[in-house]
């Protein structure tokens, strides 16, 4: 006798071994038609600040589209989990003293940024541009700033067009030689020495923004923590906090194994935002990149487009259907002994 596939179902009957009813039997039919005569309340959904909201839904639904599957009850996810380890890792590292007077925290960085012309508002437009910097900052807030930027590129066919609309106005930028003089209240560099090193602690001041000023939300907290390990001689015992308080961030995504814009090999920890410039896309991340055998931040970049639906990597999140649309390298970050040295007086980075 042949047998359909139907039949094969039918036999197998999963339902009918563990004794439940079947639909066209009376009992089930009486429960359809109970359940039919019900009445049911639709709830009234408030529609307040549905503009805003409406950005924030956004971005949880780009959180749930990318995440992948969860973790076991009780299980740090696996971004935490990574944060975690880079805490342990960061915990290793020699003990770092403050920068004494006369002496200055010197950071090189390389990146390619956006610009926004709107000087023309007719015809607004995004240029992307490879910024060389390198500056020089004391306890004090006094330094030096020398900044370039070079190699103008449109990011999307609709600036340049735009750019072309306005009248293909000069690109070129002047390089900046600047003198900074020592800050006072706000303006000067925030003392790392004085922030507490209890996650605890850590974690209520970063969210009631004490050390920094910003919008309230698990992307500014992600951010400001980035802002305080960025390029920074950061003490080890800070760095050990500020990595715990970030796996306790809601909505990071682990990236996995990444490399930098250097070539440098990292871990990749990212959380969802808005793009800036909606011609690159609805969706967006922002993403910092760690060294895994030394805790330190090499970059950070991010990334527009349209997430895609393929399955990545157990515990990891596909950057498939993104494009990065800036980024930042970190080449050095040194304590020096003078405003215009590149030697280190410390070795960053090292182990105990």
């Amino acid at each position: 006798m042949t047998m359909t596939i139907e039949d094969l179902i039918r036999q197998a009957d999963p339902v009918g071994r563990f004794g439940v009813p079947t639909i066209d039997a009376e009992s089930s039919r009486g429960r359809l038609n109970q359940i039919l005569a019900t009445p049911v309340t639709v709830a009234k959904i408030r529609r307040r600040r549905a503009v805003a909201m409406g950005l924030v839904a956004a971005a949880a639904l780009t959180v749930f589209m990318l995440q992948v599957l969860p973790s076991p009850v009780g299980q740090p996810s696996p971004a935490a989990a990574a944060l975690l380890n880079l805490s342990r890792v960061a915990s290793t590292l020699a003990r770092a003293e403050a920068p004494a007077s006369g002496q200055y925290q010197y950071t090189k960085s390389v990146s390619v940024n956006s610009a926004e012309y709107v000087d023309l508002l007719q015809y607004p437009f995004f240029v992307n541009y490879l910024e060389q910097r390198q500056v020089w900052v004391s306890v004090n807030g006094s330094g030096r700033l020398i900044e370039s930027w070079s190699d103008p590129t449109f990011p999307t066919a609709h600036d340049r067009s735009n750019w072309l609309r306005s009248g293909s106005p000069s690109l070129t930028q002047a390089p900046v030689v600047e003198t900074m003089a020592p800050g006072t209240g706000a303006t000067a560099p925030i003392d790392l020495w004085a922030l507490p090193t209890n996650p605890t602690q850590l974690a209520s001041m970063v969210s009631s923004r004490s050390i920094e000023a910003g919008p309230p939300g698990a992307l500014e907290d992600f951010t400001q923590i980035g802002d305080l390990l960025r390029a920074t001689y950061a003490p080890p015992a800070l760095r050990v906090a500020l990595l715990k308080v970030a796996s306790a961030v809601p909505g990071v995504l682990s990236i996995g194994p990444t490399t930098d814009h250097l070539g440098r090999k990292g871990i990749g920890l990212a959380i969802a935002e808005t793009p800036s410039n909606p011609a690159q896309g609805s969706s967006g991340l922002f993403e910092l990149i760690f060294d895994p055998t030394t805790s330190v931040l090499l970059g950070e970049q991010t990334l527009a487009g349209t997430p895609s639906t393929e399955t990545p990597k157990v515990g990891t999140t596909s950057l498939a259907g993104y494009v990065v649309t800036s980024w930042t390298s970190y080449e050095a970050s040194e304590v020096v002994d003078s405003s215009t040295a590149v030697t280190p007086t410390h070795l960053w980075g090292q182990h105990q």
